[in-house]
């Protein structure tokens, strides 16, 4: 009987990909992240209410599990960990056993909070880019993996739902992003208080971050307006409306005195930003972010060998306001540790790793264009690519393949009172301004980073 039974509950559990079950993982505390262990084998129920991994321990030869199985409101929740288990088979054995396929989803705990559905419309109504992602087959990916990522959020707000369907969709996105981005590091992310937004954790280094975005002068509108394009010149490029919206943005929060809180007071704080100030102008606008922050001019000369770049100190931005560039040489602003920058919060980011993760709707090809900074000595023109991302050619540009955190940049505040140690955040990128030099430098583990891109959507015949 015990064995008839082990069959049937075989039958009721598939393997699933690396990728798909990193998704899942979102909502462990510091996401897919195991060691000392490494992932065996992965699974799920096929009623999608359980998943679970084998565990190897390389140091000690032995196996564990781990299962997760969803609550009434759908959110995963570890049900079992064990460990010290001899062979494959007993691990393998106790793990099916543990996913429990088939029956009713686990209770909530007394006293907590059941999570308002994420695509159960409000009476608010919905917005055109909440239309699209649950409306159409080529964002079928997009859906699952922006669903996924709102399970594991710790505490979304009351708001949360009614803005991500509204006119809010891109600042809650960002939300989105940024805890996948952090939890894939191996972060812990806790949203224990009101605001700021996320305290993050991860080798004794600690931060609170407020997520925060650029956002169009006038009242955002529904539909998708055609792309704004960069302004042609250079200089207005780095140091005008792009800078003047950043900078606008980042001083309207930090007027707010997140520093003066209880928690955060004498500890490291960040502003995170994405821009939505104009249709596209994440493609384009990333150059004046550390042109305002460090008051900076990064321009290009000619020399005697040739075209160099060079920057000359800038004391405000251009525009009728005036305003002072160069936020990380004012004294007043060391409490801000860093502003924490991606142009990856986009429905072509989730787009693709829901595709990577295994969710590829019949016909719908999806290939990424975009520019690459060229690490070369004396480098000045980024590098071009168009690829397939199931192609080989894509996944070789990064170890594993594309991750959340690899679009991820942290720029670190000089005068910081409270800096933010760069093992917080091992995948970003860093701007770093080098003592007594004042150039601006950058670390980073990825040897392909992208500046910017663009996701195509091909629909094969």
């Amino acid at each position: 009987m015990n064995d008839l039974r082990k069959t049937e509950t075989a039958s009721l559990v598939v393997p699933v990909s690396e990728r798909e079950f990193d998704l899942y993982a979102l909502s462990l505390s510091r996401g897919p992240n195991f060691d000392p262990f490494v992932l065996h084998s992965r699974w799920k129920s096929r009623d999608g209410g359980s998943v679970g991994a084998v565990l190897f321990d390389p140091d000690k030869g032995d196996f564990g599990v781990l299962t997760l199985r969803r609550q009434v409101d759908h959110r995963f929740v570890i049900t079992r960990q064990h460990h010290g288990l001899r062979t494959q088979d007993d691990a393998l054995a106790d793990l099916m056993t543990a996913m429990r396929p088939g029956e009713e989803a686990e209770p909530l705990p007394p006293g907590e909070k059941k999570r308002q559905p994420l695509l159960q419309p409000g009476s608010k109504g919905i917005a055109d880019k909440f239309k699209l992602i649950t409306s159409t087959v080529t964002h079928i990916p997009a859906l699952m993996a922006i669903g996924e990522t709102y399970l594991a959020m710790p505490r979304p707000d009351d708001n949360f739902v009614s803005d991500f369907q509204t006119i809010n969709f891109d600042s809650r996105l960002w939300e989105l992003y940024l805890l996948a981005a952090f939890r894939e590091q191996g972060i812990s992310v806790t949203q224990g208080e009101p605001s700021p937004d996320f305290f993050i954790e991860r080798a004794g280094h600690r931060c609170s971050v407020e997520a925060v975005t650029a956002n169009p002068n006038e009242p955002r509108i529904q539909g998708f307006p055609s792309p704004a394009f960069a302004p042609q010149d250079r200089s207005e490029r780095l140091l005008g409306s792009p800078a003047v919206r950043f900078a606008k943005t980042l001083r309207s929060k930090l007027q707010r005195g997140y520093d003066k809180l209880p928690h955060v007071r004498g500890k490291p704080f960040a502003l995170a930003i994405a821009d939505f100030h104009a249709p596209s102008s994440m493609v384009w606008s990333r150059e004046a972010l550390p042109s305002y922050l460090y008051g900076m001019h990064a321009q290009v000369a000619d020399g005697p060998e040739g075209p160099r770049a060079f920057t000359t100190p800038v004391g405000v931005l251009r525009g009728e306001a005036q305003i002072p560039a160069g936020l990380f040489r004012d004294p007043s602003m060391s409490h801000l540790s860093a502003v924490i920058f991606s142009n990856a919060a986009t429905l072509g980011k989730f787009n693709r790793m829901g595709y990577l993760a295994g969710w590829r709707p019949p016909g719908v090809k999806i290939i990424r264009q975009g520019l690459l900074f060229d690490r070369a000595p004396g480098a000045l023109e980024p590098i071009s690519f168009k690829l397939d991302i199931l192609s080989d050619e894509y996944a070789a540009m990064w170890p594993g393949g594309e991750a959340w955190c690899q679009e991820l940049e942290v720029f670190h505040n000089p005068l910081a009172a409270h800096p933010i140690d760069f093992d917080l955040l091992p995948g970003a990128t860093h701007w770093f301004e080098v003592e007594g030099e004042g150039e601006v430098r950058c670390s980073s583990v990825w040897e392909h980073f992208v500046l910017s891109s663009i996701t195509h959507l091909n629909l094969e015949q």
